[in-house]
C-alpha cells in the first residue's frame, strides 16, 4: 500500500466516523478541526458539501488555536490509560458535574446518567438546564480567563497586514510577501521561498513598520541600526558618581579593597 492509498484509508476512516456521530447527534453548522491529511483532502471538502455544514481548520504550526480540542482529547487518553475499563472511564467522566454544576450528559440529554455511584431515583428524572442563562454564566467565565491570561503573558492585538506587505516568517526563517487574509480570523496567505504558506499572525513580523515589540524575532543584516552606548565613557580625572547598571538592571558595586 503506497501513501496515497494510505490516506484514502485514513480518509474513508474518519468520515465513516464523523458520519455515525452525525447520525447520533445531528449535523453541526461548523465543523473546526486541524490541518490534518484526512481534513485537507478533496473527498472531505466533497463530505462537508453532500452534508452541508462548513468546514474550518486553525492556523497551521499553531496548536494553540485549537487547543480546546487538543485539551479534551488529553484528558481523554489520560482517562483510558489510567482506567482498566474504558466504558466505566468514559462514563464517570460523562457523569461528574463541571464548574458550572452540570455533567456532560445532563448538557448534551437533559438527564444524569445512572452509575455505580449510589444516586436517588428523583436524581434521575429528566430536567432541563437554564441553557440562556448557562450560556451567559461561561461568556463571563471565559471572557474573565481570557482578561488574566492576556495580563499575565501581557499580550496585546497586533496591527493588521494588508497584501503586498513584506513580512519576516519566524518559524519559517524566511522572508514572505502577504498575499491576502484568510477568512479564519489573525490568519494570512504569505508568498514566500517554499510556496504559498498560510500562517497565524503570531507568527508573522512587519518588515516595513517595525513595532512589533521586544522579543519578536527579526533578521539582523548589515543595514541593522547599531544600539547607541547608554553607559558614558569616564574621563581621566573625572570623579564618577553616577551609577552603573548592567543589562538586567543589576547595580555594579566597586569592592572595597579597590577603593585607594
Amino acid at each position: 500500500m503506497d501513501s496515497k492509498d494510505y490516506l484514502l484509508v485514513v480518509d474513508y476512516f474518519s468520515h465513516f466516523v464523523e458520519i455515525s456521530i452525525f447520525a447520533r447527534h445531528c449535523i453541526p453548522e461548523v465543523l473546526m478541526t486541524d490541518n490534518g491529511p484526512q481534513f485537507s483532502g478533496s473527498h472531505f471538502q466533497t463530505f462537508a458539501a453532500c452534508y452541508g455544514f462548513e468546514h474550518v481548520t486553525s492556523s497551521p504550526r499553531f496548536p494553540q488555536s485549537n487547543g480546546e480540542a487538543d485539551r479534551a482529547v488529553q484528558t481523554v487518553k489520560r482517562l483510558l490509560k489510567k482506567s482498566a475499563d474504558p466504558y466505566r472511564a468514559s462514563l464517570a467522566y460523562r457523569a461528574m458535574p463541571l464548574q458550572n454544576g452540570y455533567s456532560p450528559a445532563e448538557l448534551l440529554m437533559g438527564r444524569e446518567l445512572r452509575t455505580t455511584v449510589p444516586a436517588l431515583p428523583s436524581l434521575l428524572d429528566p430536567t432541563l438546564p437554564d441553557y440562556h442563562a448557562l450560556e451567559a454564566k461561561e461568556r463571563e467565565k471565559r471572557q474573565n480567563d481570557a482578561n488574566i491570561f492576556d495580563k499575565r503573558h501581557k499580550s496585546r492585538n497586533l496591527e493588521p497586514l494588508v497584501p503586498g506587505e513584506k513580512v519576516w516568517v519566524t518559524d519559517a526563517k524566511a522572508q514572505g510577501t502577504v498575499i491576502s487574509a484568510h477568512k479564519t480570523p489573525r490568519s494570512y496567505y504569505i508568498q514566500g521561498p517554499q510556496g504559498t504558506l498560510r500562517r497565524n499572525r503570531h507568527h508573522l513580523v512587519s518588515l516595513q513598520n517595525n513595532s512589533e515589540g521586544v522579543g519578536a524575532e527579526e533578521p539582523v543584516g548589515e543595514d541593522s541600526p547599531i544600539p547607541a552606548p547608554t553607559d558614558k565613557t569616564p574621563v581621566c580625572g573625572e570623579n564618577i558618581t553616577e551609577t552603573v547598571h548592567t543589562q538586567s538592571g543589576r547595580v555594579v558595586r566597586k569592592p572595597e579593597r579597590l577603593n585607594l
